[in-house]
């Protein structure tokens, strides 16, 4: 239901309760008035016609309050659902991430979300090969993916490669694997010494390569 149909609604119900007031009010003190004994005390007579008004609105209001109770509870949970929605547009955009104007937006925004996320999630876990948590847990290094997954570059021709998987328990379990240019075979990573075992051979082709290069340059 919009806003402004609810609020004219609310508008009315309102309306509804002063009417409902007075009409107790106004039958109550007719009632009492009409029935007390003329014999007795004219202030007594009045008194008396002032409480049988009260209990007249009363009971009026208690019977439209059950009437409307459920219509009530429905406009109470709108407007509930409304300021949520409207604290988290505000706090969407005090982060500057600004509401989309479409389902096009949205996607990006969610695809966004979703790459941050799989580079989080990869820096987060990474505790699991590296306790000393100084390389692998920024997750600024990595760089995530719609799929869940996560890359690390560590040099040239080098990444280390993150994914989740769950067991045949539903279990998640994180697993990290080191590509390579020159050998497409993921190699798994358990220990952070493992992705040293693998650069320190690289860097020392790669100086004997240089050093062979550099004879013939001259």
């Amino acid at each position: 239901m919009r806003a402004s149909v609810r609020r004219s609604i609310q508008a009315l119900l309102d309306g509804a309760d002063m009417v409902t007031m007075l009409a107790g009010a106004a039958s109550g003190a007719v009632a009492g008035y009409t029935y007390y004994p003329a014999t007795f005390d004219a202030d007594l007579r009045l008194a008396a016609t002032g409480a049988v008004a009260l209990g007249g609105v009363f009971v009026f209001t208690t019977v439209a309050d059950s009437v409307l109770a459920p219509l009530r509870r429905r406009f109470a949970q709108a407007d509930v659902a409304d300021m949520r929605a409207a604290a988290h547009t505000r706090a969407a955009e005090a982060r500057g991430v600004a509401v989309p104007s479409g389902l096009s937006e949205a996607v990006d925004q969610v695809a966004a979300a979703a790459e941050d996320d799989a580079a989080r999630r990869a820096a987060q876990a990474a505790y699991r090969i590296d306790l000393s948590e100084q390389l692998l847990s920024n997750p600024g290094r990595w760089r995530g993916y719609t799929n869940g997954e996560a890359t690390y570059y560590l040099a040239p021709g080098t990444v280390l490669h993150y994914s989740r998987e769950e067991n045949e328990r539903g279990i998640a379990e994180h697993r990290y694997t080191l590509l390579t240019a020159d050998d497409p075979t993921p190699v798994p990573v358990t220990n952070v010494r493992d992705i040293l075992e693998d650069l320190v051979p690289r860097a020392r082709k790669t100086a004997e390569d240089l050093d062979a290069v550099e004879p013939s340059t001259v």
